[in-house]
């Protein structure tokens, strides 16, 4: 019985049956009803806020002060968003000559960086069964 027990359960792991969940992100604060917002999803600290490395992204035109993002199926671990509002539809967050953007941005756990691009450790959080966060738009 603990055989068959150990092998349902190992079945079930290395496939992402017990681990997999939504993950809904709720983006509030959106100040311009125009343009996309990207919501980008990392895996790793190696990837992290890097153009073309990120995990999942999704991208939706701008219709509410507040649009809600469902990654569904998403296996278990460690992941960090990174959003912006592409109000312009150039289809990328324009800074100025700072690297400072002048398009909205967040990042989960509303981390506001100060003086450097946020690291992957800032803003990181535990995906389970299931995670609701709500994520505040900076402009």
């Amino acid at each position: 019985m603990k055989n068959i027990i150990a092998i349902a359960l190992l079945f079930a792991v290395q496939f992402g049956y017990a681990q997999k969940g939504p993950l809904k992100i709720t983006v509030t604060n959106i100040n311009h009803l125009e343009g996309n917002i990207q919501v980008s999803l990392y895996n790793s600290k190696a990837s992290f806020i890097k153009p073309g490395k990120e995990y999942k992204t999704m991208v939706r035109e701008v219709k509410a002060g507040t649009e809600i993002f469902t990654f569904n199926d998403l296996p278990a671990g460690e992941y960090a968003v990174a959003l912006y509002h592409d109000e312009n539809g150039d289809g990328k967050c324009n800074t100025n000559m700072l690297g400072i953007p002048k398009e909205g941005y967040a990042f989960s756990k509303n981390f506001i960086p100060k003086l450097s691009a946020p690291k992957f450790e800032d803003t990181k959080f535990k995906q389970e069964q299931g995670t609701n966060m709500v994520i505040k738009m900076h402009y």
